[in-house]
């Protein structure tokens, strides 16, 4: 994916942040995401949960970016073996947070599962569940 001209990957610690107006950060506790959040960049923090924490801490307080979190009830194809992880289902992958993000913006999905190997049973999971959680 970093050879993509959609997104930009940065380097902790040693990456400059870009200014975070009109971003939304995904964290497990906020608002859920939704289709009017569109407009919104996705900032997406990715490393083993402890590290994640860490990177998440050192983003600037004042900065002027949004939370926002993705359904409770969509769980990773992940087979995670973290011990630190406080919800081993929910803690999606990085590629299945922003596949579903996308999912959830209404914005293309092509190509950000090419490389994933559990992309089809991430997919699957992902289509009975959104089945079962439509109104």
């Amino acid at each position: 994916m970093e050879s993509r001209s959609d997104m930009i990957f940065l380097t902790y610690p040693t990456s400059a942040l870009p200014p975070l107006s009109g971003y939304c950060v995904l964290t497990l506790d906020a608002p859920e995401l939704s289709r009017e959040d569109a407009p919104l960049g996705i900032f997406l923090i990715d490393g083993t949960w402890r590290y994640a924490e860490k990177m998440a801490k050192s983003l600037p307080p004042s900065a002027p970016f949004v939370c926002r979190s993705l359904p409770s009830y969509v769980k990773t194809a992940y087979p995670r073996r973290q011990l630190d992880c406080p919800n081993p289902e929910r803690g999606l992958a990085s590629v299945e947070a922003l596949y579903l993000a996308y999912c959830i913006l209404g914005r293309s999905t092509e190509g950000l599962l090419d490389h994933y190997h559990w992309k089809e049973q991430f997919k699957a999971k992902l289509d009975i569940l959104l089945n079962d959680h439509v109104p």
